[in-house]
Parts: C-alpha cells; sequence; structure tokens
C-alpha cells in the first residue's frame, strides 16, 4: 500500500479540484470558488512534501541493509509533484474562465 500511496496523494488535490471546483460553477451557492482553490492548491503543497517522505521511507525500507542508495526515485517524485501542481494550476484557471463565461453567457 505504501507503493501507491504516494501517488494518491499527489492526485487527490486535482481529484477534488475537478470536483468540487465543477460543482462550486454549477451551484455557486453551496460552495466558493476561490475558497476551493486555495484549499486544494495548499493541501497540493501539503500533501506532495508528505508523498516525498513516504517515497523516501519506501527507498529506505526497499535499501535498508546498505546505507547508499541511489536518489534517483526521489527525484522523479519531486518532478512528478511540479508536474502535478502545473495540472492543478491549468485546472483552476481552465474552470475560472468558464466560470466567468457562464456568468457573462447570463
Amino acid at each position: 500500500m505504501l507503493n501507491i500511496l504516494p501517488l494518491i496523494l499527489i492526485i487527490l488535490p486535482i481529484l477534488s479540484q475537478i470536483i468540487l471546483g465543477t460543482f462550486s460553477i454549477y451551484k455557486p451557492t453551496s460552495f466558493k470558488f476561490s475558497i476551493i482553490s486555495w484549499i486544494n492548491f495548499i493541501l497540493q503543497i501539503i500533501l506532495s512534501f508528505v508523498a516525498f517522505n513516504i517515497a523516501d521511507y519506501n527507498l529506505a525500507k526497499l535499501y535498508e541493509p546498505n546505507p547508499v542508495r541511489c536518489g534517483m526515485p526521489l527525484v522523479g517524485m519531486a518532478v512528478a509533484c511540479f508536474f502535478f501542481l502545473f495540472i492543478l494550476i491549468l485546472v483552476i484557471v481552465i474552470q475560472f474562465l468558464a466560470k466567468r463565461w457562464a456568468k457573462k453567457k447570463v
């Protein structure tokens, strides 16, 4: 379970933004779009650190008897965290533009 957990943690804010952001666009009385976006942005940063630490722990347990290990999987994890942060920002911008377009249409 710890092998897939870092990936789940860094994808979770994106899924939350897609679901709750779309819900706030079409039913604006329930949630505010800006609060959902900020919460998911901060959650993405926090969960990226948690996912990185879990991946580091998994790698340390894999090479437990040897103190020297390759750090390339951790570089891949860090790049994945930045990539998913970029995807989250892109989703927020697209949803914001869709919200403005829906307001202009009405």
